[in-house]
C-alpha cells in the first residue's frame, strides 16, 4: 500500500478517518488530527511542503497528501457544533419511524449530497422531533467530507451574545459578520425569545444579508408556517410568520425547503435527539 492510501485510510484508533472528535472545552465538539498523520511521507507530519508558485519561486504550501484531512478538521472546529452532538457525523444519525421525519431526512441528505445545488431547509415542528439532530448531521457531513465552511448558532444564544457585546463595547457587526459570511449557516430555535422589534431587526439583518449573497441557510424552529398549520393538529401552535414577520418568512420560504415534522417526542420515547 502506498503512502497516499496509508494517510487516507487512517488507523484503527481514528476509525480510519484521520481524525477523532470529542467534547471541547468551549461547549462545542472538537476534532483532533490523529497521530497517524504524523507518518505522512510527503510532509513528515508538519502539514507543509515546499512548492513552486506561479512565478517559479519556491515557498511553503499546504501538504497535498494529508492537507485535506487537516482542512476538514479546521472546518469542523470552526462550525461551533454543540458538544452534545459531537458524536453525530452523518445526517442519518437517527432512525425515523414517521413519514414526515423520513421525508425530512431524505431532503437533508440530498442537500448534502448535491451541495451547493439545492436550497437549504426549514425544519418546523414541536420539540423532540430531531430537527437539530438533522441540521447538525448536515453540517458535520459538509465539514468532514467536503470541507465546506459552516457555522451553527442558536438564535436565543446569539441574542445573548449581542447583549453582552453591547455592554462590553464590542460592535454588533463583529458578532453578525461570521454568521453572514459562512457558506452554510444553521440557525437553531428561530423565533425563540420575546419576538421584540430589536430581535426581529437582528434576524432581518442576518437573513437579508444571506439572501442577497445567495448563501445556504438551514433553520430549525418550533413554529409552523401558516400554510402548514392545518396539517398540525396540536393546540396552541404558533405561526412562524407571527413570530418573525412576513418579510423574513417570505425570504426563508424562497431560500429554504419548508419541511414540517410531526409525531411524538423522541425524548419521551427514550431516544436521544
Amino acid at each position: 500500500m502506498d503512502g497516499a492510501r496509508d494517510i487516507s485510510a487512517g488507523c484503527a484508533k481514528c476509525s480510519h478517518r484521520g481524525y477523532s472528535i470529542g467534547p471541547g472545552k468551549n461547549g462545542c465538539g472538537r476534532a483532533e488530527v490523529c497521530e497517524c498523520l504524523s507518518a505522512c511521507p510527503e510532509c513528515g507530519g508538519s502539514a507543509a511542503v515546499f512548492v513552486k508558485n506561479d512565478r517559479g519561486y519556491t515557498c511553503l504550501g499546504p501538504c497535498g497528501l494529508c492537507g485535506a484531512v487537516r482542512l476538514r478538521v479546521r472546518r469542523y472546529n470552526n462550525a461551533r457544533i454543540p458538544s452534545k452532538y459531537h458524536g453525530v457525523f452523518r445526517v442519518d444519525a437517527m432512525s425515523p419511524s414517521d413519514a414526515e421525519q423520513i421525508r425530512a431526512m431524505s431532503y437533508v441528505k440530498s442537500f448534502v449530497d448535491m451541495y451547493p445545488d439545492k436550497n437549504g431547509f426549514l425544519l418546523m415542528g414541536a420539540p423532540g422531533l430531531g430537527k437539530t439532530l438533522l441540521a447538525v448531521g448536515a453540517i458535520a457531513e459538509l465539514t468532514l467530507q467536503k470541507a465546506v465552511d459552516c457555522v451553527f448558532t442558536d438564535f436565543f444564544f446569539l441574542l445573548g451574545d449581542l447583549r453582552n457585546a453591547y455592554s462590553e463595547g464590542v460592535s454588533e457587526n463583529e458578532i453578525i459578520e461570521p454568521l453572514t459570511n459562512a457558506e452554510v449557516l444553521v440557525i437553531d430555535e428561530m423565533g425563540k425569545g420575546r419576538s421584540s422589534e430589536w430581535e426581529r431587526g437582528i434576524l432581518d439583518q442576518l437573513i437579508s444579508r444571506r439572501y442577497n449573497s445567495s448563501k445556504k441557510t438551514l433553520v430549525t424552529t418550533n413554529y409552523v408556517a401558516r400554510e402548514f398549520l392545518s396539517a398540525n393538529s396540536g393546540t396552541g401552535t404558533e405561526v412562524l410568520e407571527d413570530r418573525v414577520g412576513e418579510r423574513i418568512a417570505s425570504r426563508l420560504y424562497e431560500m429554504c425547503e419548508p419541511l414540517l415534522l410531526t409525531g411524538s417526542d423522541y425524548r419521551k420515547r427514550g431516544i436521544p435527539v
